[in-house]
């Protein structure tokens, strides 16, 4: 990516060293083998599937963006 602009490098990467990187941990939910992001103890947000099973990506409990336990 080239982004063209008038403003120094420093301010335009401003904060980024700030920025964390998700904790992803891999979680077995009713038998399927997924990536979660951890946002609280015992917590966690679906971020992929890692299952090659067509039927997983169906259920409504394994969508991306879902609440589930640890």
């Amino acid at each position: 990516m080239i982004l063209y602009t008038p403003m120094q490098l420093e301010l335009v990467l401003q904060g980024l060293e700030d920025m964390a990187a998700p904790q992803l941990k891999e979680v077995t939910v009713d038998g399927v083998l997924l990536l979660a992001e951890v946002t609280a103890p015992g917590r966690a947000r679906v971020a992929r599937l890692l299952s090659t099973d067509p039927r997983h990506y169906l259920q409504d409990n394994l969508l991306p963006g879902r609440e589930i336990p640890l």
